[in-house]
């Protein structure tokens, strides 16, 4: 189903017409956006002011060639364009089914960070990206739940530790997922376990 999804996302066509920010979520969520293919259409449909707006990009669908490309951008502002943030979010983090991700879409992201961005399950999560490998994860639990987060090590083991106390955490491991308790106000790091010398 999801290579079904992403094939259908390569083929829709962006006629212009309030798709600047679904479209490309959809990609993000997909874990196919390309950043500088995005860069260069929220670039085209900048306004002089520096707010993103709708401009056409092609015809043949609901448009011809003779609709002016710019027709939308003299109704005045469209207010879901004021959601571009949230797709460079869906890049760096998704949680919308309860389950974290950390860098999902890396395709010409480069070395990236943030801090705190909340995550599904009240957590605040910080993490940085080195153009390879997920690095300084840290989550801050506000309510005590349970964290369900894709190993950003594929395989690999992870090291958790409180970071009020320093002391390592349990946690599960099992089908690409780490599980972890939590406590209501603590804050852990996550770190890739380093493979031991004999």
């Amino acid at each position: 189903m999801l290579e079904v999804a992403r094939r259908t996302a390569r083929t829709v066509r962006l006629e212009g017409g309030n798709d600047l920010v679904w479209q490309p979520l959809a990609r993000a969520r997909l874990g196919m956006l390309d950043l500088n293919w995005f860069k260069r259409e929220v670039r085209y449909s900048l306004t002089p002011l520096g707010m993103a707006n709708d401009r056409l990009r092609q015809t043949g669908g609901r448009y011809r060639d003779e609709t002016t490309y710019d027709y939308m951008m003299r109704m005045g502002v469209w207010t879901e364009n004021l959601s571009l943030p949230a797709i460079v979010n869906e890049c760096l983090m998704q949680s919308y089914d309860g389950v974290i991700r950390l860098f999902p879409n890396t395709t010409n992201l480069g070395k990236a960070a943030f801090r705190e961005l909340r995550a599904s399950g009240a957590f605040l999560v910080s993490a940085a990206w080195d153009g390879k490998l997920v690095l300084d994860v840290k989550l801050k639990s506000e309510k005590g739940a349970a964290a369900r987060i894709v190993n950003p090590w594929g395989t690999a083991k992870a090291e958790v530790h409180a970071l009020s106390s320093g002391t390592a955490v349990s946690y599960r491991q099992g089908d690409g997922l780490l599980e972890l308790p939590t406590k209501a106000g603590e804050s852990y790091t996550l770190r890739a376990a380093q493979a031991r010398k004999r």
